[in-house]
């Protein structure tokens, strides 16, 4: 099938060669055009993967900050409770 396709252009002399030029060009163009995107669409999943990670190390750190905050609020909370205790047991008795 090629050779005929290719007899066909040399037998249209020198339009046909620049014609299997062009063709013959068009799809090594494609071929590294595709290759191309295809190392774009790798590239870009791999920048995906690591911006997931970033955001699970901050909201890791969030959690751990909020945490801590928390505990501390919690404990400053006991504090105050038992000091309005005492407080309220001295001034009953």
């Amino acid at each position: 099938m090629e050779s005929e396709f290719i007899a066909h252009l040399l037998d249209l002399g020198i339009t046909g060669l620049f014609l299997g030029f062009l063709i013959f060009s068009h799809r090594e163009q494609s071929k590294r055009l595709d290759e191309y995107v295809n190392r774009l669409l790798e590239t870009l999943a791999t920048i995906e993967k690591e911006r997931e990670v970033g955001f699970d190390k901050i909201r890791d750190r969030y959690d751990e900050v909020i945490t801590k905050y928390d505990a501390r609020i919690d404990g400053l909370m006991v504090d105050i409770s038992g000091k309005l205790d005492h407080i309220a047991e001295k001034v009953d008795a």
